[in-house]
């Protein structure tokens, strides 16, 4: 039988099978991102900016001696109510003592000095009406009195500032209050001047809250807020900023402000938690939208938000202005009423990205 045989170069076998390897893999299509949208509208009226803060004194005063020395003993804890003149802290008066008996001593001495003094100069005036001594020495002896009359003036001087000082060893109350902080322990050597409690003084209370510098434009001196207290649900008070300090604090970055209350206030304890809503009257509406606060982010001071475009499937970040928060919720410009913003993953997108939508909410004025 006749066999027939095929013969195939090896280089040309070699070639093809190296060109069907060449052939580029098919690449994975990438993952749509689910987001969730919502249509924006503008809202029937500007909400309020609302910040958290505490109940405090109007006046608050660091009690410290006036003079140095270790600490015998505090007679007020945290939370004591004090009365005008009430012993607060006493220090060991010993040295202050000292003191003062040393220049009592010293006052008297200068007196005794003094006395000689007088009764030099009255023998020398009588010596020279006889002849017996000079004008020079009359004159020696009226300086000798000057000076001896100073002396006394300058020890009852010292006298005095040594028994106000040994007065001091005790540290009193100057007003009716209640002590909200100490901070010093017997036994411990103080500096004049060092607190050892602290006082709120009875009278006008207020809140204080921490205006973040995003919302400081909408916040003004005299503006009317409401206060809803955390231990009085239900009430709501009326006040207004008393105080709003002209530059931030530089590790909050926050601006301190005070509210005061328009009356009433009864029931209201020092250190209770409350909610002040400040109405953004300077906004005017129109111009302005809701959205989450979910749907912002960016750097402080430069928002964006996510706008969804239907046609092409993607996102594209639009830079906003923060006028307002309230709740969940902050009042923006810069976002056309009807548009289509992402409430949710806002950080984790990029531009141009191709995103699924999930669901689509309508958010005005009563959302």
């Amino acid at each position: 039988m006749n066999r027939i045989s095929w013969s195939v170069p090896t280089g040309t076998l070699l070639l093809a099978l190296s060109l069907a390897g060449c052939g580029k893999p098919p690449q994975e299509k990438e993952a749509l991102r689910p987001v969730r949208v919502m249509q924006v509208a503008a809202p029937g009226a500007a909400p309020g900016v609302e910040l958290s803060g505490t109940v405090r004194a109007d006046v608050e005063t660091p009690l410290a001696f006036r003079i140095g020395g270790k600490l015998l003993e505090r007679q007020v804890e945290v939370g004591a109510v004090v009365r005008r003149g009430q012993v607060i802290a006493r220090i060991d008066p010993r040295d202050v003592a000292l003191g003062a008996t040393a220049a009592s001593a010293e006052a008297a001495a200068a007196a005794a000095r003094l006395a000689q003094a007088k009764m030099d100069y009255e023998r020398a005036q009588q010596l020279f009406s006889r002849k017996f001594v000079s004008q020079a020495e009359v004159d020696n002896r009226k300086t000798a009195l000057d000076a001896a009359q100073e002396a006394v003036r300058q020890a009852n001087a010292q006298r005095v500032l040594a028994q106000n000082q040994a007065s001091y060893a005790a540290l009193t109350a100057d007003a009716d209050g209640v002590i909200t902080e100490v901070a010093a322990e017997p036994g411990q050597v103080l500096a004049a001047g060092q607190p050892v409690a602290t006082l709120a003084r009875n009278g006008l209370r207020e809140i204080a809250v921490n205006v973040p510098e995003q919302l400081r434009g909408s916040v003004q001196l005299g503006q009317p807020v409401q206060i809803r207290l955390w231990a009085l649900p239900g009430q709501t008070l009326k006040g207004r900023i008393s105080e709003l300090s002209p530059a931030a604090d530089p590790v909050a970055r926050t601006y301190p402000a005070r509210v005061t209350f328009d009356g009433g206030g009864e029931g209201v304890q020092l250190g209770m938690s409350a909610s002040v809503t400040i109405a953004n009257g300077s906004v005017a509406v129109g111009k302005e939208v809701r959205v989450p606060l979910t749907a912002l982010f960016g750097e402080t001071g430069r928002q964006q938000v996510w706008r969804f475009d239907p046609a092409q499937g993607v996102v594209r970040a639009m830079p906003v202005k923060v006028l307002g928060v309230a709740d969940e919720a902050a009042l923006v410009s810069g976002v056309p009423v009807g548009a289509l913003v992402v409430t949710a993953g806002a950080h984790l997108l990029r531009e141009g990205q191709q995103v699924k939508r999930l669901a689509e909410r309508s958010q005005g004025a009563g959302a």
